[in-house]
């Protein structure tokens, strides 16, 4: 079995050189190609339903790829140290009040604008229990725990030293939206049609959405040390509804989504004027993001 010191060996083969040398381009290469693969054939060959296979298209992507690019610049240490950032815990108890606590309630607010959404309102206890088995479920194998290794604890720190946060945070919103592309193939897919006019307004919606919260997710992450539970437990509120809980026979929306993307627009400004751009960024190398030390130089 080839460790991942070998890797980083003094004379690296010609793929290793080439990660070393553009390895924010490897990481997005190996994120891209090996889930998008895996999704168009299950989806235009094979047919397959979005429940339960497509949950080791993160896996296949921004985690595999964020271990690969940091085994080829870093090594083993450098590997062990991104991990590690998914048991980084430490952060604070305001962090998890406010990702716990603060985020869910602004997503409830936004269904208030709809029309019949007051009247919705009936908060349903019995209703927690399966809230939260799908709420781990989601958090296990929806998404957050095989994309947030990637994005956040690997590119987050390398596109924030190469081009800022302000720049860099919209460079990973955009391309976390555009990684999602081939899953709106599905019909139904956060209201994706079943023809390409069905399909353009639900993904322009949603690429706004994750440009626009990335700007929270990067925020959270500067503040945090970087920490990758926070950034998982985030993901995960956003993708596990509570409208089930609070709002019981209210359907999620179009227009819900499209509320939203206005809501975290305007708190992503007020997060860039706050603190005049920088999303709490202190310098490109200190800190947890010092130990990406090849990487974040790229």
């Amino acid at each position: 079995m080839v460790s991942t010191d070998t890797l980083s060996s003094a004379r690296p083969g010609r793929l290793v050189r080439s990660i070393r040398d553009r390895p924010l381009l490897s990481f997005f290469l190996l994120a891209f190609a090996p889930a998008w693969a895996y999704e168009l054939v299950g989806i235009l060959v094979l047919r397959l339903p979005l429940v339960p296979w497509m949950f080791a298209a993160p896996f296949l992507g921004p985690f595999l790829a964020a271990v690969v690019v940091t085994a080829a610049t870093d090594g083993r240490a450098g590997v062990q140290a991104l991990l590690g950032d998914l048991l980084r815990f430490h952060a604070g108890l305001r962090w998890y009040l406010l990702v716990m606590i603060g985020v869910p309630a602004l997503l409830m607010v936004c269904v208030l604008p709809l029309p019949g959404a007051v009247a919705a309102f009936r908060p349903t206890p019995g209703a927690l229990g399966g809230y939260a088995a799908g709420f781990i479920a989601v958090l296990l194998v929806g998404g957050p725990l095989g994309e947030e290794p990637g994005w956040r604890c690997f590119a987050t720190p390398r596109l924030q030293a190469r081009y800022g946060p302000a720049l860099g945070t919209f460079l990973l919103g955009l391309l976390w939206g555009l990684w999602h592309l081939p899953l709106f193939l599905i019909e139904g897919y956060n209201h994706a049609g079943a023809h390409l006019t069905g399909l353009i307004v639900p993904y322009l919606v949603f690429l706004v959405f994750t440009i626009v919260v990335s700007y929270l997710f990067t925020w959270l992450y500067n503040n945090t040390g970087g920490s990758g539970p926070l950034a998982i437990l985030l993901h995960t509120f956003f993708n596990a509804s509570l409208l089930p809980v609070l709002f019981p026979g209210f359907d999620d929306s179009l227009t819900y989504e499209l509320v939203q993307d206005i809501a975290f627009a305007i708190l992503a400004c007020a997060l860039l004027l706050a603190t005049r751009g920088r999303l709490s960024h202190q310098s490109p190398l200190t800190g947890k993001a010092g130990r990406h030390t090849i990487g974040a130089q790229q």
